[in-house]
C-alpha cells in the first residue's frame, strides 16, 4: 500500500499530497487547494519521495516562501472538538536563517494563525540545532487566540533526539521525518488532556506542558489560513508532502500505517543530500 492509499484509507478531512508538477496544489478531497506565492520561493515536484516519479516541492527558507490554505471550520480543533495534522518534513538545513523565539529560535513549518505571534490555533514547530537548548526540537502546539499579554500562550507536545527517551531519531538533513500532531478534546474539561506529538509512529511522552489546563488553553477557531513552509516571520528551508488534516483523533494503528506506506514508498528513493 502506498503513503497515498493508507492515508485515504483513514478518511481525512483533507489531503494534499503535494506532489504537484504545476500550482495549485490539489486536496485529494476537494475543499481547499494549497495556492502559490505570487513572489516565488516554493518549486514543486523536485524533491524526490518514493519510487517513480513521485517527489514533493522544495521551499527555499526566505519570507513568504509558503502555500497557503484558506480557512475553513474544519481545520480548527473545535469543530468535532479533536483534531489531528499530519506531514512528512525533510529539512535542508538544521538551522534556518528567518526564525522566531525569545531564546530557542524555532520556524512553524506548518500552521493556522492570523498574523505572525498572535492569533495563531496551531502549529507544527522545529527548532535550530544551535540553539541554547532545545535542539532540532520537533513540537505540536495549541494556542489562546488574542492573549492579553499580546503574545501566544500554548500548551505543546515534543520530541528531541537525546532528550526524550523513547526518541530513536535523528533530525538529519536531508533525511525524511513523519510528524503527526494531535489537538485531544477539550470538553468536558479536565486536567488530562492537550496535545500530542507523534515522530515516525512513535508517541511523545506525556508531561504537563502538553496539558491545556497548565496554561488555561482553550482552543478556538480563527479567521487565518494554514500556511505551509514557514509564517509571516519565519521561513522553513526544506521539502513537505503528504499533509492531512482529520477532525478526529487518530489511533496508534492508523498512524502505525501511514509510517509504514511512507517508509516502504521511502525505501526505494535515492539519496539527494545535493539538494543542500
Amino acid at each position: 500500500m502506498s503513503v497515498k492509499d493508507a492515508i485515504l484509507s483513514t478518511q481525512p478531512t483533507s489531503y494534499w499530497p503535494l506532489d504537484d508538477a504545476t500550482g495549485p496544489c490539489h486536496d485529494e478531497l476537494g475543499l481547499h487547494s494549497a495556492v502559490m506565492p505570487t513572489q516565488g520561493g516554493v518549486t514543486l515536484a523536485v524533491i524526490p519521495f518514493g519510487p517513480g516519479p513521485a517527489q514533493a516541492p522544495y521551499f527555499d527558507g526566505e519570507l513568504g516562501s509558503v502555500l497557503t490554505i484558506g480557512d475553513d471550520p474544519r481545520y480548527s480543533q473545535p469543530y468535532k472538538n479533536a483534531l489531528t495534522v499530519a506531514a512528512w518534513v525533510c529539512p535542508l538545513t538544521l538551522n534556518n536563517t528567518h526564525t522566531a523565539g525569545s531564546k530557542d529560535q524555532f520556524v512553524h513549518y506548518i500552521e493556522k494563525a492570523v498574523g505572525a505571534s498572535t492569533d495563531t490555533e496551531w502549529a507544527l514547530r522545529l527548532y535550530n540545532e544551535i540553539n541554547p537548548t532545545r535542539h532540532s526540537r520537533l513540537s505540536f502546539y495549541t494556542f489562546n487566540l488574542s492573549p492579553p499579554t499580546g503574545e501566544d500562550e500554548g500548551n505543546g507536545s515534543y520530541m528531541e533526539y537525546g532528550v526524550s527517551s523513547n526518541d530513536q531519531t535523528p533530525v538529519e538533513v536531508g533525511k525524511w521525518v513523519f510528524v503527526v500532531g494531535e489537538a485531544e478534546p477539550w470538553f468536558p474539561r479536565n486536567n488530562t488532556t492537550g496535545c500530542i506529538l507523534w515522530k515516525q509512529d512513535v508517541q511523545a511522552q506525556r508531561v504537563d506542558a502538553d496539558k491545556y489546563f497548565t496554561y488555561g488553553v482553550h482552543p478556538q477557531q480563527g479567521p487565518g489560513p494554514i500556511t505551509v513552509g514557514g509564517m509571516q516571520t519565519t521561513g522553513f528551508k526544506g521539502s513537505l508532502a503528504h499533509i492531512a488534516i482529520w477532525n478526529r483523533l487518530l489511533s496508534a494503528a492508523e498512524i502505525a500505517s501511514i509510517w509504514t506506506a511512507g517508509a516502504s514508498d521511502l525505501s526505494n528513493t535515492p539519496m539527494y543530500h545535493s539538494y543542500t
